[in-house]
């Protein structure tokens, strides 16, 4: 019987060895990634110190919620922070919505992404380019809309 027992606690303890070995390359991805990702919300929220345009918003619209913090791309770590509005009523359209993200964007040194087209606006931290981008979610029949600062590409 004691035999029994203690080959059960060696194949056991043979086992667990095993697959700790087998997962130190999973626990060293999940590693890197969290170190980049906290990098790189770094760089994003140096972009909001001077000024957070994601806490700003026109007249006619409503926060939904509070801020997002996304790092989902396992292979580039990409980092985003986002706030959701939605708009009150049909006083504000999309067009005045962009233009107001924008014309403040340019106010508060972002610089326009001029091939990316005119939505696109870019500040440059650290040696990293974040993106600011508005938009619009189709399903919503433009009632609300995500401000967010990534490193992203627009």
């Amino acid at each position: 019987m004691k035999r029994v027992v203690r080959w059960i606690l060696i194949v056991g303890l043979g086992l667990t060895v095993l697959i700790g070995i087998a997962s130190i390359p999973l626990l060293s991805d999940v590693w890197e990634h969290r170190r980049v990702c906290e990098a790189n919300f770094d760089s994003v929220e140096s972009a909001l110190v001077l000024f957070d345009i994601l806490d700003t918003a026109p007249a006619g619209t409503a926060p939904e919620g509070e801020r997002d913090r996304s790092c989902t791309d396992p292979d580039d770590h990409h980092a985003s922070i986002s706030r959701s509005y939605r708009l009150l009523g049909q006083t504000v359209s999309r067009q005045v919505v962009e233009g107001f993200y924008r014309d403040l964007a340019l106010s508060k040194g972002w610089k326009s992404h001029s091939f990316q087209g005119p939505s696109c606006m870019v500040m440059e931290v650290e040696g990293t380019e974040i993106g600011l981008d508005v938009w619009f979610d189709p399903e919503s029949d433009d009632s609300s809309y995500t401000v967010s600062a990534s490193t992203w590409p627009c």
